[in-house]
C-alpha cells in the first residue's frame, strides 16, 4: 500500500512540474527516403488491365489453367491423396482407368504418331466402368428411395431417381469431390458428359476394389444427399390431380371428392385467392389456395395426395449416415422389388407390402 501511494506521489511531483516520466528516444540510423514511381507506370497497368479484360470478354471469362501445368503437380501423390479424401480404398489400376476417357488416349495417339513415335500406349479407359457404374448407381438409388419412401407410387420414386441420376447432379457432385484435376481427357474445361461418364466409372471401381456395399453407402452419402432441402413433390408433376385422387378414393370405397369454398379474397381484383376445401363422405382431408377456383381444386387435391403418400411439408427428415446403418439390409432387398404403381394405388396394398 505505501508503494501504491508513493508512486502516486511521483506522477503528482511530474504532473505539475510538466517534467515527462518518459525517457527520450534518440533516433539512430534513420534515413529520409522518397517514394518514388515514374509517371509510365500508372498508364501502363491501367492499359495492361483493359486489355484482360477485353480478352477475357472474349474467351468467355478468364483463361483457366490445369493442375498438372503446375510445377508442383504430382499424379501419382493426387491419386493417393484423393482416395483418402474420401475414405476409400481403391485397386489402384481401377481408380486410375475410372479417370482416364476416351479421348485422352486418342490424343496422346495422335500426337505421338505425329512426331513418328509409335505409340503403345498401356492405359485403359473408363467406357466399360461407367456403363457398369451407371447400373449401380440406379440400383443403389432405387432401394434406398423404396426403403425410405414406402408409401409412394413408382411414379414418384422414378422422378426422385431422374433427379438424382440427371448430368447437372452429378455433375455437381463430381465438381465439388475434385474430379475436374484427376480426369485425364482431351478436354478443359472438362465437359458435363466427361464429369458424368468419370464419375460413374468411380462407382464401378469403389465396387470392384471394396465391395457393393461400400459402394451403396458411397452413393448414399453424395448422391442421394442431394436431395436435402428438395421438395420432392415438386419433382413429379401428375397430369391429373384430381382424377388420380379419384380414382384412389374409388378403388378405397370412399365417394368422389367434394369441392367447397372455405372463404376468399380480392375476387374482383387482379390479386384475388380462393380457398377451397376437399371433403369425401362429408370429412375434411385438404385444403388448397390459388387466384382461380380451379388452381384451388387442383392444388387441394395435390395436398390430399401429399397425405396419402406421406409426403406432407412437416414429413420426417430423410435418414442419412449412421440412421442407414440398421436397414442397410432392407434396401439391398428393395432395389429390384419396385413399389406399388400410381394406377393400382391403395392404402391396404401399401400396408401390407411396407409390413
Amino acid at each position: 500500500m505505501a508503494a501504491l501511494w508513493k508512486t502516486c506521489q511521483q506522477c503528482l511531483r511530474y504532473r505539475f512540474s510538466n517534467v515527462s516520466i518518459y525517457t527520450s528516444i534518440t533516433a539512430v540510423n534513420v534515413i529520409s527516403k522518397r517514394n518514388f514511381k515514374a509517371h509510365w507506370v500508372a498508364p501502363t497497368l491501367r492499359e495492361l488491365k483493359r486489355r484482360k479484360v477485353i480478352e477475357d470478354d472474349l474467351n468467355g471469362g478468364p483463361k483457366i489453367f490445369h493442375r498438372s501445368t503446375f510445377l508442383e503437380w504430382n499424379y501419382d501423390a493426387e491419386i493417393f491423396a484423393f482416395s483418402n479424401r474420401l475414405g476409400e480404398k481403391f485397386n489402384d489400376l481401377s481408380l486410375r482407368a475410372a479417370l482416364t476417357h476416351k479421348s485422352y488416349i486418342e490424343r496422346e495417339t495422335a500426337r505421338l504418331s505425329d512426331i513418328g513415335v509409335e505409340s503403345n500406349l498401356q492405359f485403359q479407359d473408363n467406357e466399360a466402368l461407367s456403363q457398369k457404374g451407371g447400373e449401380l448407381l440406379s440400383k443403389f438409388i432405387n432401394g434406398y428411395l423404396r426403403a425410405v419412401f414406402t408409401q409412394v407410387p413408382e411414379e414418384l420414386i422414378r422422378a426422385m431417381h431422374d433427379f438424382l441420376t440427371s448430368n447437372p447432379t452429378l455433375e455437381t457432385v463430381a465438381r465439388h469431390i475434385g474430379l475436374g484435376d484427376l480426369m485425364l481427357c482431351a478436354d478443359f474445361p472438362c465437359k458435363t458428359e466427361t464429369y458424368v461418364k468419370s464419375f460413374k466409372a468411380i462407382v464401378a471401381a469403389l465396387a470392384e476394389s471394396s465391395g457393393e456395399e461400400r459402394a451403396r453407402i458411397f452413393v448414399q452419402d453424395l448422391v442421394v444427399t442431394q436431395l436435402y432441402g428438395q421438395d420432392v413433390n415438386e419433382l413429379w408433376n401428375p397430369v391429373d390431380p384430381v382424377g388420380n385422387l379419384t380414382a384412389i378414393l374409388k378403388r378405397e370405397g370412399k365417394a368422389e371428392p367434394e369441392f367447397r369454398l372455405i372463404r376468399q379474397a380480392g375476387s374482383n381484383s387482379i390479386l384475388g385467392v380462393y380457398y377451397v376445401g376437399l371433403y369425401s363422405d362429408k370429412n375434411f382431408i385438404s385444403e388448397g389456395a390459388g387466384e382461380s377456383l380451379e388452381v384451388a381444386k387442383e392444388m387441394a387435391a395435390r395436398e390430399a395426395l401429399k397425405k396419402f403418400f406421406r409426403t406432407e411439408d412437416s414429413m420426417r427428415a430423410l435418414p442419412f449416415g449412421r440412421q442407414l446403418k440398421n436397414i442397410q439390409s432392407k434396401i439391398a432387398q428393395l432395389e429390384n422389388q419396385p413399389n406399388i404403381p400410381l394406377s393400382e394405388w391403395i392404402s391396404e396394398k401399401v400396408m401390407s407390402a411396407v409390413h
